[in-house]
């Protein structure tokens, strides 16, 4: 099984594409997305897809403020780029995106109390929108912000399951010193309640997306080959 993290890289992270590129090969990983928000302004990414014996890919991530926005924001990079990830701060932001079958990943604000609503879940299983778990928030919260987040990380997780979601696991990270090893990932994932395979599944989740998007599809159901 190939394992693939999503990631920022430089402007919008500390390290570069090549830097993220390397570690994240010595860690064991089969592939990096890189998912800025504006993935155009990304520096050298040549550099880092000259690397061998990694798979690195250029995604978009969309962050924003209001409904109108983000359609506008979905709209103008589906086109351009393989995988499109999503990350929602309020409800209202989370039910528009799980009802776009142009999302990708989802990936909901754990900070409220409810942040992924039924609602929500049934759209984005309707919609094959996947639910992406960050769990670089673990790393850098503490003392009852941690116990809340994990509360509602747990919450997401058990809606998740009801529904039949596709699950994405990542660390978000935007530093190469940020970067996690599969392994660790993993056991991370587990002691929060996901399942082995499960967890497993969820780590290499983004590279069968990619394979699928890269495909040509004319309209939905028919693919030209």
């Amino acid at each position: 099984m190939s394992y693939f993290e999503c990631l920022r890289a430089y402007p919008e992270g500390s390290s570069s594409a090549s830097r993220m590129a390397l570690k994240a090969k010595s860690l064991g990983y089969g592939g990096i997305i890189i998912c800025n928000t504006a993935p155009g302004n990304l520096f050298r990414p040549e550099a880092a897809e000259r690397i061998r014996g990694i798979e690195v890919a250029i995604g978009a991530e969309v962050m924003a403020k209001d409904v109108k926005s983000l359609r506008s924001r979905i709209t103008s990079l589906r086109p351009r780029y393989h995988l499109l990830l999503i990350r929602a701060a309020t409800e209202e932001l989370v039910r528009t995106a799980s009802e776009d079958p142009n999302v990708d990943v989802l990936i909901p604000s754990y900070s409220s109390r409810r942040p992924l609503g039924i609602a929500a879940a049934r759209a984005a299983k309707l919609n094959q929108v996947a639910i992406g778990f960050d769990l670089g928030p673990f790393f850098r919260l503490s003392g009852r912000h941690r116990s809340r987040w994990l509360e509602s990380l747990g919450r997401n997780l058990q809606l998740a399951r009801k529904f039949d979601l596709r699950l994405l696991l990542t660390v978000g990270a935007r530093s190469h010193l940020d970067l996690r090893s599969p392994r660790d990932i993993i056991a991370l994932a587990e002691v929060m309640g996901f399942e082995h395979q499960e967890a497993c599944r969820a780590l290499s989740l983004a590279g069968d997306i990619m394979a699928l998007n890269r495909r040509c599809w004319p309209s939905p159901g028919v693919e030209l080959l």
